[in-house]
């Protein structure tokens, strides 16, 4: 027979011809102690990996659909004579950032943000979301005099694609990273001992 724990021992008795008594003893202080350290570990580090893992996916699906110029719409005039366009300059400047104003670390809330950095490609939201253009080319030139009627120039957009396309793939990247994360929590004691 066993009874429950008390204090770290469990009670085993053998109800045999002889009565013996046996006892495991065990440091419960301890025991629990790490257990709050296990629920620390994961609330902290857990959500992080995993929200990175799926993240990673977005950004790589985002960078193979960012559009890449060719030179086929380039114009001879305008920002392109000082600044020359240059083949894959908004696909390189796609990144994954943590987001401090919209994560809660103390509630194991992290959020990551796919987007691209808009000093390197000011041209991102134009392709995204499509754009109105109001002035005259000619020849291959912008000109500073106004259409009469402005002219909608197509969405190529990218991220959006990405996350429809990815979504599946994201979240199994991040149970994945979960459970890999869990692995080594349980493997090693001493990364608890941080959160003790």
């Amino acid at each position: 027979m066993t009874w429950p724990a008390r204090n770290g021992r469990i009670w085993f008795v053998n109800m045999g011809a002889t009565m013996v008594e046996s006892a495991i003893e065990f440091d419960m202080e301890s025991a629990l102690k790490s257990l709050d350290a296990l629920g620390a570990a994961t609330k902290a580090h857990l959500p992080r990996s995993m929200a990175v893992a799926a993240g990673k996916v977005f950004r790589d699906e985002a960078k193979a659909r960012a559009p890449v110029f060719d030179g086929s719409t380039a114009l001879k005039g305008g920002a392109n004579v000082k600044k020359e366009p240059k083949a894959g300059l908004l696909r390189d400047a796609i990144y994954l950032a943590f987001s401090d104003n919209r994560s809660f670390p103390s509630d194991g809330h992290f959020v990551y943000s796919v987007a691209w950095n808009s000093a390197k490609a000011p041209h991102g939201h134009l392709l995204e979301f499509g754009h109105w253009r109001y002035n005259v080319i000619r020849g291959g030139y912008p000109t500073k005099e106004r259409l009469e009627k402005p002219v909608w120039v197509a969405a190529h957009p990218f991220l959006r694609p990405a996350y429809d396309a990815a979504r599946q793939r994201a979240i199994q990247a991040g149970m994945e990273r979960g459970r890999e994360r869990t692995a080594e929590l349980l493997a090693n004691p001493a990364l608890l001992e941080q959160f003790k």
